[in-house]
């Protein structure tokens, strides 16, 4: 007998009741579009948004399959039907030009850290399904979502083609200097402040904990630079003795690994002003025409205060003498809250012109140990043959 995929999976312990007479008839008659080949990434080189496309076969297991829609989704813009194919197995080719044009967009308005989402309605000889997560209310025996069950997703085995996300990445640029907290000493252990608990002053390193300062020894392209911190407190802060601050190892809480190394820079329950500033570097201005400064930030996920905050300036030396500081993040508790949190964030510069130096400072001000900050991979860059 042919084996028949099927696009619902039994949801296991959502409900005590008998589910079959709400989702009995998913469990039999399929919907499912899997891929020829697993592809091998799904992710999209951005600075090539006008010519990069994803391509890959797609397969119908089953054999009834009458169309097969894929809705593409990005942050809270959604298009219905943004491919149909009707025929398999055939090929799904997905193109930055065709994606730009559904979500009408100019690559400047687009932000690399928001998915494209994709999820398919599978149309059958057997009826219409949703890929779709299942949203079960056990409370009245009812499916309010759609028929994409957690094994579907959980399950490689699957091959599913029916709900999945690109994402788009910036290759790295070329590197100046910066820092990804590699070279200082880092631990798991809280840090010990020297002075008291709401003394505002600069930390300095204590004797086996992890690094809150750090001095370069070199200033080759992959020698770290420098950095300091130093906490401020106001009346009211109840300011703090030990806190998990400065350079860790422990990337748990970060998705299991570091944007670059095996080491970040954490900032826990400071109940103050925390401040990181990292050296000046110097940029040759004539041999890099066009650079820019960047960095990586993970905010754990909870529920942030309206007086939690983080901002990220760079002080910026012009070629003529000029100065000017530059606001490259600026946000609260409740932005942090709405998809701020739960993964790595770029902040970048982009590309500015005849800089003759960059300085990047961080401030935030939290007071909660569930509300941790990370950073990783500070970068003072010019361009490369890529980007130009």
């Amino acid at each position: 007998m042919k084996k028949i995929y099927v696009l619902m999976l039994l949801v296991f312990g959502i409900s005590c009741n008998d589910t079959s007479d709400v989702l009995g008839e998913n469990f039999t008659r399929g919907g499912l579009v899997v891929w020829e080949e697993v592809p091998e990434t799904f992710r999209l080189n951005f600075l090539d948004i006008e010519t990069v496309e994803f391509s890959h076969g797609v397969e119908d297991p089953n054999d009834n399959i009458i169309s097969y829609d894929l809705d593409l989704t990005y942050g809270d813009i959604t298009v219905d039907q943004f491919i149909t194919i009707t025929t398999f197995p055939n090929t799904l080719t997905i193109t930055g030009l065709d994606i730009l044009a559904a979500l009408n967009l100019t690559p400047e308005e687009v932000d690399v850290s928001v998915p494209l989402e994709f999820v398919a309605t599978v149309n059958t000889t057997n009826g219409v399904f949703s890929a779709a997560a299942t949203d079960f209310d056990s409370s009245t025996n009812t499916n309010n979502g759609g028929e994409g069950g957690p094994e579907l997703f959980d399950n490689p085995g699957f091959n599913q083609a029916v709900n999945f996300s690109l994402n788009f990445f910036l290759p790295p640029p070329k590197k100046l200097r910066g820092t990804s907290f590699e070279e200082p000493f880092g631990n798991d252990e809280r840090y010990t402040k020297p002075g008291g608990e709401t003394e505002s002053e600069e930390l300095t390193n204590n004797p086996g904990e992890r690094a809150v300062m750090y001095t370069a020894v070199g200033t080759g392209v992959d020698d770290e630079i420098g950095f300091k911190t130093e906490v401020f407190f106001v009346d009211g802060d109840l300011g703090f003795t030990s806190e998990r601050i400065g350079v860790s190892t422990d990337a748990e809480a970060v998705g299991g690994q570091f944007v670059d190394g095996v080491q970040g820079y954490q900032i826990e329950d400071i109940d103050g002003l925390l401040r990181l500033t990292f050296d000046r570097v110097p940029v040759d201005n004539v041999a890099n025409p066009s650079s820019g400064v960047q960095i990586q930030y993970f905010a754990e996920e909870d529920d942030h205060e309206s007086g939690d905050n983080l901002t990220i300036t760079a002080f910026i030396e012009r070629a003529g003498g000029e100065t000017e500081t530059l606001e490259l993040l600026n946000i609260s508790g409740t932005d942090i809250d709405n998809g701020l949190e739960g993964r790595w964030i770029l902040v970048d510069s982009g590309f500015l012109t005849d800089i003759v130096a960059y300085t990047l400072i961080m401030e935030t001000n939290i007071d909660s140990g569930n509300e941790d900050i990370y950073f990783d991979q500070m970068l003072v860059y010019t361009v490369t043959e890529d980007s130009e």
